[in-house]
Order: structure tokens, then C-alpha cells, then sequence
């Protein structure tokens, strides 16, 4: 019914309004899977995967991705509406539809992606970026034939885990700082007994007596000069020494030591490293 002529009623025309909305919608999940999880999953209506903190996928897949993938598939920036920064969006898929069919390796249109040649336009990742090394697509590959399964732990065959190794940046002015306590100390006795004094390492100020260099020329009298360092000394080698049982007080008091050597002394002693 209308109030006059060309003119719809309210009522119709919400309902025009909301018919045509909901064509719209239709239309853009048909075409934008991707768009039609997300939007099923803000209505509550489709529950997304979650992936287990301890799974092959959280360990193993998703730090590829994020290595590799997520600069133009995540948060920030969505080539092709695909996001890879969470177990979900990857089995969600993209503008075309989804890039991973659990199980089935060779029909997913990610694995042919991440295998073709490196100049390839259709690349994954894209020629500038850091590639997947061989192991890195067995992972992926084998991932995707065992399910994509956001809770499996381990995979028969997969290749081993690289470490990666970091070392500690040196503070030598930390390192300096610590030193400088006993340093007069330091320097006396490494005159007095050249060659038998050194740091722990370069980041330490942490000493190492050799001792069993100076051989028998070293007496007990001479460990006892040490005494001033006994917080620091880690390492003490006596070893083939002079020393005696007049020692065991003063090897007493270094407590730091974590190593004591006293292979062929008169300490008359059974102690070992």
C-alpha cells in the first residue's frame, strides 16, 4: 500500500532497504569467503579453531608463517583478504577461497605457492624475502597432510628443529666496572707471578689461578698471597706444587672456588676436581 502515488510506505521501504542489505551480504560471503568466516564468527555462528599452546602448529608452523608470511598476510596488511597470523584465519582462506584443504597437500593452493620458483610472480613469499628453506616446506607440507590440526603434537618425519644460537652482548664497561675492586691486587700479583693469573673471560672478573705452571717453585706461602682475591678465584690448579697441609686453611677460605686441583702435592689430601 502506498500513501500516494510513487511514493513507498515506510514499512516497505525498510523491508526494501533491508532485502537489498541482505542480497549484499549474500553476495560478498559467496565471493569473499574470508569475509563470510569473519562475519559468521562476530555473529557467534561459526566457532573458530583454536590452536594449543604445545601443538606442531603453534610450535612448529606458526613461527614460519610469522617469519615468512604475516608482512603481507596479517594484521596490518591482507594481500588478497588471506591472513596467516593465527591457525583460524589460515584454514579460513582468502578472496579466492580457502589456501589450505586439511589432508591433502598437493590440493592446497598454499603449498603451491610456497614451492614455486623464487622469481615466479605467484611466489610465496615474494622475490626480496627471506625464502622457506626445504625444511621449513617439509613442515608446512607435512602439517597440512596430517589434518592442519590446531592440537597435534608431534609429526612422524618431520625435520628437527633448528636452535638457534645467541651469544650475550659484552658490557666491557660493566665488565670494567666490576673489575675495578681488586684491580691494584690484580696487577701486583701478575707481576709478582707472571702468567699464572687470568680472568675467568672477557666479560668477567671472575680470576683463574694456574698455579701448576710455576710448578715446585709454588709454596705455601705463595697461595697465601692470594688470599685478597679468595671472592673471585673460580679456578685454582695446584697441581705438581710445593704445597702442603699448611694450605688447607687457606683453600678453606676460597669459597668461590669451583674447581680446586691438587694432583702431585704434599697436601696429603684425596680431594679431586
Amino acid at each position: 500500500m502506498t500513501s500516494q502515488t510513487g511514493t513507498l510506505s515506510a514499512p516497505l521501504y525498510l523491508a526494501a532497504v533491508l532485502s537489498i542489505t541482505l542480497l549484499g551480504l549474500g553476495a560478498a560471503m559467496a565471493l569473499r569467503p574470508a569475509f563470510a568466516h569473519q562475519l559468521l564468527g562476530v555473529a557467534g555462528l561459526e566457532a573458530a579453531p583454536q590452536a594449543a599452546a604445545d601443538s606442531f602448529y603453534a610450535k612448529r608452523v606458526q613461527p614460519l608463517f610469522t617469519a615468512h608470511c604475516v608482512s603481507c598476510h596479517g594484521e596490518q596488511r591482507q594481500k588478497a583478504d588471506l591472513r596467516l597470523d593465527s591457525h583460524a584465519a589460515a584454514l579460513r582462506g582468502g578472496r579466492h577461497g580457502a589456501v589450505i584443504v586439511p589432508g591433502d597437500a598437493k590440493a592446497s593452493e598454499l603449498m603451491t605457492r610456497i614451492t614455486l620458483p623464487a622469481g615466479d610472480d605467484k611466489a610465496m613469499p615474494p622475490e626480496g624475502k627471506t625464502p622457506l628453506s626445504p625444511d621449513d616446506v617439509a613442515v608446512i607440507r607435512l602439517w597440512i597432510a596430517n589434518g592442519a590440526s590446531p592440537a597435534i603434537q608431534t609429526i612422524k618425519g618431520a625435520p628437527r628443529p633448528v636452535v638457534e644460537v645467541t651469544f650475550p652482548q659484552i658490557d666491557d664497561a660493566a665488565t670494567a666496572r666490576q673489575r675495578v675492586p681488586l684491580a691494584a691486587t690484580v696487577a701486583q700479583l701478575s707481576a709478582r707471578y707472571p702468567g699464572l693469573l687470568e680472568y675467568e673471560a672477557r666479560n668477567s672478573a671472575n680470576l683463574e689461578l694456574n698455579a701448576a705452571l710455576a710448578s715446585t717453585a709454588f709454596h705455601d706461602e705463595d697461595l697465601k698471597a692470594f688470599l685478597p682475591l679468595k671472592d673471585r678465584l673460580v679456578l685454582v690448579d695446584l697441581s705438581g706444587t710445593a704445597i702442603t697441609g699448611a694450605s688447607r686453611p687457606v683453600l678453606a677460605q676460597m669459597k668461590a672456588a669451583r674447581t680446586v686441583r691438587l694432583f702431585n702435592t704434599r697436601l696429603d689430601t684425596s680431594t679431586h676436581d
